[in-house]
């Protein structure tokens, strides 16, 4: 079975339509350069947010990243998590066949709900994920009754 790639231009410009030579032009405009754009300037690390009774999870899929190369913040009740994944092999002599990673500078940004604790947020890495825990708080119901006189 062999997987292909769906590309909508060439259910547009089929053979027999377009003379061969011109459907090369428009693969190689629609396939090569706007590919190797896009991975080098649109990473977007995949993120799971799981909320457990003590706290909310957040884990990051990082993978080829050091731990070092990650920045944690919070301002104004927003985490967030930044970073750059690099090619490791930028020798211009390298000519690769197909590059399906992607790499490029990123950042997430999540608002924290009301009932966390942002002093007590910690993080730890392993395997390519970030995990960044957020312990709940415990929220005061300040509740007054009110008398009608």
């Amino acid at each position: 079975m062999t997987l292909v790639k769906f590309n909508p231009a060439r259910e547009f410009f089929k053979e027999g339509f377009w003379p061969k030579e011109a459907n090369s032009i428009f693969d190689s405009l629609f396939n090569e350069n706007l590919g190797k754009f896009e991975r080098n300037v649109f990473f977007t690390p995949r993120t799971d947010v799981k909320e457990t009774e003590k706290s909310f999870e957040v884990h990051v899929a990082l993978p080829g990243i050091k731990k070092e190369e990650i920045a944690i913040e919070i301002e104004k009740s927003v985490l967030s998590i930044s970073g750059e994944r690099k090619m490791k092999n930028e020798n211009k002599e390298d000519k690769f066949h197909m590059v399906e990673n992607f790499y490029g500078k990123f950042s997430r940004s999540f608002t924290l709900p009301e009932n966390v604790d942002a002093s007590k947020i910690a993080a730890s890495y392993t395997d390519g994920i970030l995990l960044v825990e957020i312990p709940k708080a415990e929220v005061k119901q300040n509740k007054t009754n009110v008398v009608i006189n």
